[in-house]
C-alpha cells in the first residue's frame, strides 16, 4: 500500500511540474510587471518567471519544512532510545535484587496458622 502511495504521489508531482512547463511555454512571449516586495517593481519580467516562482518557492518552503520535522524525529527517537536504555537499566536492577520469602499478606496467614 505505501508503495502505491508513493507512486500516486509522485504521479501527481509530475504532472504538476508538466503542466506548470505547459503554462510557461504557452506564455514564452508574455511579458509583465512583477512586485516581490512594495515599492519593488520589476518591470517587463517573462510570464514564465512569474509562473514558476512560486513553484520554487513552494518546493523551497517544503523542502525546509521536511528537513525541519526530519530533525525533529530524529530527536524524538533519540530521546526514545535513551528511555529505553534507562527503563532497561531499572529493569536489570530489579532483576538482580533478592527475592523476599512471601508477601506481608502471605506472613500474616502463615503466622495465623502457627497460633
Amino acid at each position: 500500500m505505501h508503495n502505491l502511495f508513493s507512486t500516486v504521489k509522485w504521479l501527481l508531482i509530475i504532472l504538476v511540474i508538466a503542466a506548470w512547463m505547459v503554462l510557461c511555454l504557452v506564455n514564452l512571449n508574455i511579458t509583465s510587471p512583477f512586485i516581490l516586495f512594495p515599492g519593488y517593481v520589476f518591470h517587463r519580467v517573462p510570464m514564465s518567471v512569474i509562473l514558476i516562482f512560486p513553484l520554487v518557492m513552494a518546493f523551497v518552503t517544503f523542502w525546509i519544512v521536511g528537513i525541519l520535522d526530519q530533525v525533529d524525529h530524529y530527536l524524538q527517537a533519540r530521546e526514545f532510545r535513551k528511555r529505553i536504555r534507562e527503563l532497561e537499566e531499572e529493569v536489570d536492577q530489579l532483576r538482580n535484587l533478592p527475592i523476599r520469602e512471601g508477601t506481608i499478606s502471605q506472613q500474616a496467614v502463615d503466622e495465623e496458622n502457627i497460633s
